[in-house]
């Protein structure tokens, strides 16, 4: 009896070990054994680490052709015809600490605000004084308003030359706080209210090539359609660091998508035109839900010969 019973212990016990392989192996990632990788692996290779940081603008704004929004960041730095100092704020996060030391930080956060459909506002600050407030949103109304006289919007500023600190509050829309780093742009950028609304513009910036605009229009369409966000942030010049803290925004994934949806499946251009420091494509089409188009694709110039998508003017038709 005490034979069989040491049998039976005995081949319990091989039971045992031969099920503790098995899990071993199953629970093993395949790359470790030769094979493709894993489900694992994969995932592990796709996740992002979030990228979050404490918000360097508090506002909220209200106006009935535009919306009601809060206002979470930004970017600022000096207008190049010597107005002042441009503060660019947006309601949502668009890796600010990350792009404020680019050489086109406004032509990147204008890219990102189009990525994201934020909504933003704008002043030129000289002294504390601004005479002029730009509002809208990235795939809606915008507006454009010159101080003569009303005061309409009263503003303060801190003495910094590294950061732009203070609060601008309008009478009617409402007020914003914010705390930049200056930013110090190597090429002269438009701001986004005077780009939009035709009030200025840099005759000194390069003039876009037609072959320029039109190879970054196909990588940007590409990656766009493929919601490929990393190919994307590259096509539109963001480096490596950039890219990764981009992509650890939170809701940039839903945003691409929708983003997405805002290239048709031609990526064949019907017209080109450039002027200095802008360039267009037209694009007829339909999206991917099948509705037709006929969207203008801008471009604004980047580090020499390099050009950034910074407004989608959809046409539905």
């Amino acid at each position: 009896m005490e034979d069989r019973a040491r049998m039976e212990d005995r081949f319990c016990l091989i039971v045992a070990c031969i099920a503790a392989v098995a899990v071993s192996a199953c629970g093993r990632d395949d790359a470790t054994s030769g094979g493709p990788p894993g489900k694992a692996a994969r995932a592990a290779e796709q996740a992002v680490p979030p990228y979050a940081y404490p918000a360097p603008v508090k506002g909220h704004y209200k106006e009935i052709n535009i919306g009601e929004f809060d206002v979470v960041d930004g970017v600022a730095y000096p207008d190049p015809g010597g107005r002042g100092t441009v503060v660019y704020v947006t309601s949502k996060a668009i890796a600010s600490p990350i792009i404020a030391g680019s050489a086109c930080p406004m032509t990147q956060a204008r890219a990102l605000s189009q990525l994201r459909d934020a909504s933003y506002l704008e002043v030129t600050l000289a002294k504390g004084a601004s005479k002029y407030f730009a509002a809208g949103k990235a795939f809606g109304g915008s507006s454009r308003e010159e101080e003569v006289g009303g005061r309409y919007w009263q503003s303060r500023t801190k003495d910094d030359p590294d950061r732009a600190v203070g609060q601008v509050v309008h009478k009617q829309h409402g007020s914003f706080e914010f705390d930049l780093p200056m930013s110090k742009p190597l090429v002269n950028e438009v701001s986004q209210g005077d780009w939009i609304h035709g009030t200025r513009a840099d005759t000194t910036a390069p003039r876009p090539s037609e072959q320029t605009v039109k190879a970054a229009y196909q990588a940007v369409h590409d990656a766009a359609v493929r919601k490929d966000l990393r190919a994307l942030l590259a096509a539109q010049g963001f480096d490596a660091k950039q890219t990764e803290a981009i992509r650890g925004l939170d809701g940039i994934d839903a945003d691409l998508a929708v983003y997405s949806d805002r290239f048709l499946t031609s990526s064949v251009p019907a017209e080109f035109s450039a002027k200095p420091g802008t360039a267009y494509v037209r694009i007829e089409g339909v999206n991917a839900k099948g509705r037709k188009f006929a969207n203008y694709y801008h471009f604004a110039p980047c580090r020499g010969d390099n050009v950034v998508l910074v407004f989608i003017a959809e046409n539905p038709q």
